[in-house]
């Protein structure tokens, strides 16, 4: 092989490489540390549905009281017919007492734990509506699998959120996705993932079925 046809095979095997580098892709993850030459973007704001725009979060718009037995009727098809009477009757009565829709906070609570007071997440998420060890510590629940303790502090909760997004165009969902991701970076971005906006749709999902 003469010296010509070396640096000509040469110069071909550089540009092979030199291409690959180029065209690379990288994937940039909520849940990942990126690369150092990526990108990271704050979520943009998702737009409302039309379901929370018209869900009236108060207690009063759920209705008269009579929405207690159709929460109960929902639970049991996961729980025993008396759990379920007890589930229900905490969750309205401590509903009305925060002045929140009782069947936002059913429907939320099918979502974390399929109503089972004795969940328990792999980050220490406990009962009906998983709270964290911190969040009760804040709304003052000293055990997280009471039944009654574990619904009061998720209304008490929620109502807190509802308070601090009620400002925002759509408050019920801003108000679940920061149950969900945190209220202090969803209000910071205005914003919340795709994957909150999953978890909203799955709660009017479920209620729209009580």
């Amino acid at each position: 092989m003469d010296a010509s046809t070396a640096g000509i095979i040469l110069l071909f095997v550089v540009t092979i490489f030199s291409s690959l580098g180029g065209n690379r892709n990288y994937t940039v993850s909520y849940n990942s540390k990126p690369e150092s030459n990526t990108q990271i973007v704050t979520p943009a704001p998702v737009p409302s549905s039309p379901v929370s725009n018209s869900l009236d979060w108060h207690f009063a718009g759920a209705g008269d009281m009579a929405v207690a037995g159709s929460i109960q009727k929902y639970i049991t098809k996961y729980r025993s017919p008396d759990e379920a009477a007890e589930i229900s009757s905490s969750i309205v009565r401590h509903a009305q007492t925060y002045d929140v829709n009782p069947k936002l906070v059913a429907a939320l609570i099918a979502r974390e734990s399929r109503f089972n007071p004795r969940a328990r997440s792999s980050s220490g998420a406990m009962g009906l509506g998983q709270l964290l060890p911190s969040t009760c510590k804040t709304v003052g629940v000293e055990d997280g699998f009471d039944i009654d303790q574990n619904a009061k502090g998720t209304v008490r909760y929620m109502k807190y959120l509802l308070d601090k997004f009620q400002a925002f165009s759509d408050p019920v969902s801003f108000s679940i996705a920061g149950y969900l991701e945190g209220p202090n970076g969803v209000a910071r971005n205005r914003g919340y993932s795709s994957h909150a906006q999953l978890y909203i749709n799955d709660i009017f999902e479920v209620y729209n079925k009580i």
